[in-house]
């Protein structure tokens, strides 16, 4: 547990020096590494670690929003974190872009989660002390692989991120959460639409369709397997509707649910003007109070900056600045 506590340890220091410090390490990048799930899936991601001989610490983020690009971790946080002496693991999630399977949300994240981190932390340059960052579902990601504790995560950096994803995610005091659930869904969509795309080319006898205006440059007709329908790309949109209530489809992946099962500390990362603040405050307080032990309750940890996603929104936000962790 201690090794465990010294890596998150190093994990906030780094984010919170990384951007100032000199460059030390030359960086070797690995692009599309295969990492195969107990279940026969491959997912793949970007490795960026320094270039010389020894073990060194990892920092992973599993994303479905492309892992090149996404939600202010991108590619030079990696190649500037590599060079400061950590190994940087960006993973493309279950059925997202460049990894296999079926993209269903929060489904595979406990298994797929635990699976990454062990196989990260036997890579010979690995010391075996993983820690995760990232925010909203990518803080999904990170919760719900801990409540699977696998034996090498050392701490985890959720940010504005939900603790229940029934209440506060997809509803809101019983109320369906619409315009957030269509407009993330439809997000989500666009690369699911694209690969059923690539699966299933036009049939050759489409070049001969007249007059050349009506060309179907896709043919959504299902027979030919391209279907935008929510129930051919997005058949978890109509689960939500069909579980309006709290149920066993729920509970299964309620972090709520399972805070005695985290064992790793955490800085949660709260914003006053998110959508997901309640989360993140009711995972820091749920935490403190529930998690497998005084040390693990001990080591929550409480950050509130200004604005959505962390972002300073004017000045509203600094009044709470000197009391973020009096919650």
């Amino acid at each position: 547990m201690k090794l465990r506590t010294l890596a998150f340890g190093s994990l906030l220091l780094l984010l919170a020096t990384s951007l100032f410090a000199a460059e030390n390490y030359p960086v070797k990048v690995e692009r599309g590494v295969s990492v195969k799930m107990r279940d026969g899936v491959v997912l793949r991601g970007d490795i960026f670690r320094p270039d010389t001989e020894g073990k060194f610490p990892v920092l992973l983020q599993r994303t479905p929003y492309r892992r090149a690009v996404t939600w202010g971790y991108d590619v030079d946080f990696a190649q500037r974190a590599a060079s400061h002496g950590y190994v940087v693991f960006l993973q493309d999630v279950r059925g997202r872009y460049t990894s296999d399977g079926e993209w269903y949300p929060f489904l595979h994240e406990s298994e797929d989660g635990y699976d990454t981190i062990e196989w990260i932390a036997a890579q010979p340059y690995s010391d075996g002390r993983v820690g995760m960052f990232g925010g909203s579902y990518v803080g999904a990601t990170q919760l719900l692989a801990a409540i699977a504790h696998p034996p090498h995560l050392a701490g985890i950096c959720p940010i504005v991120t939900a603790s229940d994803y029934h209440n506060g995610w997809t509803y809101q005091g019983g109320a369906f959460e619409q315009w957030f659930n269509e407009s993330w869904t439809s997000g989500l969509a666009q690369d699911t639409l694209t690969r059923q795309i690539e699966r299933t080319p036009s049939p050759p006898e489409e070049v001969n369709v007249l007059p050349l205006t009506a060309y179907p440059i896709f043919n959504p007709n299902p027979a030919n397997g391209i279907n935008g329908s929510a129930s051919t790309i997005a058949p978890y949109f109509l689960d939500w509707l069909a579980h309006p209530s709290y149920d066993d489809y729920w509970r299964r992946w309620s972090i709520e649910e399972h805070y005695a099962d985290i064992r790793v500390p955490a800085l949660h990362v709260a914003a006053w003007y998110d959508i997901f603040l309640g989360g993140s405050l009711r995972n820091y307080i749920g935490l403190k109070a529930r998690a497998a032990s005084a040390e693990n309750r001990n080591g929550q940890h409480l950050l509130s900056p200004w604005g959505a996603r962390g972002r300073r929104t004017q000045d509203r936000g600094s009044r709470f600045r000197s009391g973020s962790r009096k919650v």
